[in-house]
């Protein structure tokens, strides 16, 4: 399997599409899915399916997707970090498995990935948004050096979002 981009503990991959278990594991727990899309759980794997093939889709049209994040020592997949085509914009997000809480992964998946997204990928800037009461997605947006835009209206989640964003200048400028 290629990586994407590797850091000390993790490495960020494409998905396979027959590892459809993989992810609907990760989605169908609640407390993980509560603020993400409509904050349910997955119900089923045929979910999973369909949105393995989006990745897939934007791998292939753009060069990127929000790749399975797996632990580097054991092969386990703990999450999904990277991006997405959002209304026309690049969209950072990511998602780690509960277990994974708290330990800084998704931190370093998201420096890693957005070093990839600039220096690889040749974006200028990217955006991201989360629920305004996930105080800890949004500390790390703000740790990856995302700067707050404001509570917005988001016409693709039809719902008032944290909306943040960050240019290639500014992730430079916050690089160790």
């Amino acid at each position: 399997m290629d990586f994407i981009v590797e850091t000390e503990r993790l490495a960020l991959r494409a998905w396979e599409r027959e590892e459809a278990d993989a992810p609907f594991e990760l989605m169908r727990d609640a407390e993980t899915m509560r603020y993400v899309g409509d904050g349910k759980p997955w119900g089923g794997v045929e979910r999973a399916r369909q949105w393995l093939g989006w990745m897939d889709d934007s791998r292939r049209a753009h060069g990127y997707c929000r790749w399975a994040v797996v632990e580097k020592d054991c092969g386990r997949l703990v999450g999904l970090c990277g991006f997405f085509d959002v209304l026309g914009k690049v969209d950072f997000g990511y998602l780690l498995a509960r277990e994974c809480w708290g330990l800084g992964y998704a931190t370093e998946a998201g420096r890693a990935a957005l070093r990839h997204g600039f220096e690889s990928l040749g974006f200028g800037e990217v955006v991201a948004r989360t629920a305004p009461e996930n105080v800890a997605s949004r500390r790390v947006l703000e740790k990856l050096g995302f700067e707050f835009r404001g509570l917005v209206y988001h016409e693709f989640d039809r719902e008032t979002v944290a909306s943040y964003s960050l240019s290639r200048a500014d992730f430079d400028a916050n690089q160790v």
